[in-house]
């Protein structure tokens, strides 16, 4: 039953880990500073040959700035405000997973969510609590495995006594015989027991090898978000292009990332104070690794700190643009809440806190 148990943990823990023709644009090449982070350019910077790697999917242009803004609207036309807002709504890959943005001025700012580019607080520390919890029955079951196997060992020595003392007896004797019998089932349950032990021990230490990589594969993954500061960013086109990290916000789940070189399609901000129950929103994103979604629905009501809107909000549309009818962003989705028996409303980080917030980048 232990080791059933374990299994189940493995399981568990295994789905727990686990949350993916353009335009012209310069050359974009990364490298690796004195301290080993990786930086990103468009100008090719002065490194030892080999260090310095030219980005996939980035072809020559011109010099100076480049108009992003231009180029997206040649190509898809947008024929209202809200195709329009899905220019400028771009997918954000950092090392915990995608996530969504978008861009908030024409210089390049992209406004998303902190748990995008860094992780989800509550989420890892729940994962915590469940590896801690799977360590301790990994641990548990080795003890019991140990144990188990000392009386494998005593077994198999008190069985080599019972065979010395039959070599001693003579051979057709009664006794003989009837110690031949007794050792004789007793080595047959011994091997049956043996081998049952055998195979559940390589499968332990398979399950346990397996979960040990994940385990250490996830904690890589979240120190390298923490300390993660170019992040890729993929416009509606499918072009790839690299974003830094200007600032992650300590009193909201808010992220304002910068695109230099650029002069970017934006969505402009709404009043959010002015919202009112019954409003028609969207909510654009890349909802469960389908980029470039939109999905309507209402305002709902308000919390002290949110609006409420039945959209559809799955993961993946975290940090991106709640807007209204006339193409003007009302809010940053954020979080969703599922009730047990009907699909539950989203939450949206009101815009006017996103301002306040980085009010002094966005200058």
């Amino acid at each position: 039953m232990l080791i059933k148990r374990i299994i189940v943990c493995f399981t568990a823990i295994f789905f727990v880990l686990f949350v993916f023709n353009g335009i012209g644009f310069s050359e974009v090449y990364k490298y690796k500073d004195e301290n080993g982070n990786w930086r990103f350019t468009d100008t090719p910077p002065v490194a030892e040959p080999g260090t310095v790697k030219k980005m996939e999917g980035m072809t020559e242009g011109t010099a100076g700035l480049r108009d992003l803004a231009k180029g997206l609207n040649d190509r898809f036309h947008p024929e209202n405000e809200i195709v329009a807002a899905t220019l400028a709504t771009v997918t954000i890959t950092s090392p915990v997973g995608t996530g969504s943005g978008f861009f908030i001025s024409q210089n390049g700012h992209i406004l998303t969510n902190r748990h995008v580019i860094r992780g989800d607080e509550k989420q890892a520390e729940a994962v915590g609590e469940v590896l801690e919890h799977v360590d301790d029955e990994l641990k548990n079951a080795e003890n019991k495995m140990e144990i188990q196997e000392k009386a494998l060992e005593a077994e198999k020595a008190y069985l080599d006594e019972i065979k010395q003392s039959l070599d001693k007896l003579p051979v057709g004797s009664r006794q003989r015989k009837h110690l031949e019998n007794q050792y004789q089932h007793r080595v047959e349950y011994y091997n049956a027991v043996k081998k049952d032990f055998e195979n559940t021990k390589e499968r332990f230490s398979s399950g346990k090898e397996e979960y040990e990589g994940k385990k250490s594969d996830y904690f890589s993954k979240q120190v390298s978000a923490g300390l993660s500061s170019n992040f890729k960013i993929t416009l509606k086109n499918g072009t790839e292009l690299y974003a830094y990290l200007i600032r992650v916000s300590e009193a909201h789940d808010l992220a304002l990332l910068k695109l230099d070189g650029y002069k970017t399609p934006f969505i402009s901000p709404g009043d959010s104070g002015h919202l009112f129950q019954g409003q028609t929103v969207c909510a654009i994103g890349s909802p469960i690794n389908l980029r470039d979604s939109v999905s309507k629905g209402v305002v709902s009501g308000f919390t002290a700190d949110y609006i409420k809107t039945d959209a559809q909000i799955y993961p993946g549309n975290s940090g991106g643009p709640l807007i209204t009818e006339k193409g003007q962003v009302v809010g940053i989705n954020t979080l969703k809440e599922l009730t047990r028996n009907f699909e539950g409303l989203g939450f949206a980080i009101p815009i006017d806190t996103a301002i306040a917030e980085f009010a002094g980048e966005l200058r």
